[in-house]
């Protein structure tokens, strides 16, 4: 099962439909995750980290870093949905990956997308960073603007 991806072209805020659901923001040692892959390697990827994201992190000069910024990107988006890794989802229901451009984008499966679908989300924004010793993520989710909404 694919993973959605979102749009996040710029484009005009319209009051009916747009509105800030959720922001989120992680900062992750990078050192603490070389640690982690030292003592659990694959089996701490496998259950963090897709495919694709194993992938893209081990050909960079510094996986290490990439992981690390991958973690935490995880963890805003958690942030911002509000429900941290309850109700079932796992870390691999949310993917980091790249507009052919470079951009980051998050994209969704299983239970991380039933979320994004039950509460209306329509585009995710995220910005990744990362200096020695930390790696910092940022979500904000966007999404529609019901009347009577608690939020």
């Amino acid at each position: 099962m694919k993973g959605k991806s979102f749009n996040s072209e710029i484009r005009t805020p319209n009051s009916e439909l747009d509105m800030i659901f959720g922001t989120g923001i992680d900062i992750v040692n990078i050192e603490r995750i070389e640690q982690v892959m030292a003592r659990w390697g694959d089996i701490f990827l496998g259950r963090v980290f897709t495919e694709k994201e194993i992938f893209w992190c081990q050909r960079r000069a510094r996986p290490a870093e990439c992981f690390a910024v991958f973690f935490a990107a995880k963890e805003a988006f958690l942030k911002a949905i509000g429900t941290g890794l309850r109700n079932g989802i796992q870390w691999t229901d949310i993917e980091v990956d790249h507009e052919p451009s470079g951009k980051p984008r998050l994209s969704f499966r299983r239970k991380a997308k039933e979320l994004i679908e039950t509460n209306q989300i329509q585009r995710a924004f995220v910005t990744l960073s990362h200096d020695r010793p930390c790696a910092v993520a940022h979500v904000i989710l966007e999404g529609r603007n019901d009347e009577g909404s608690d939020r």
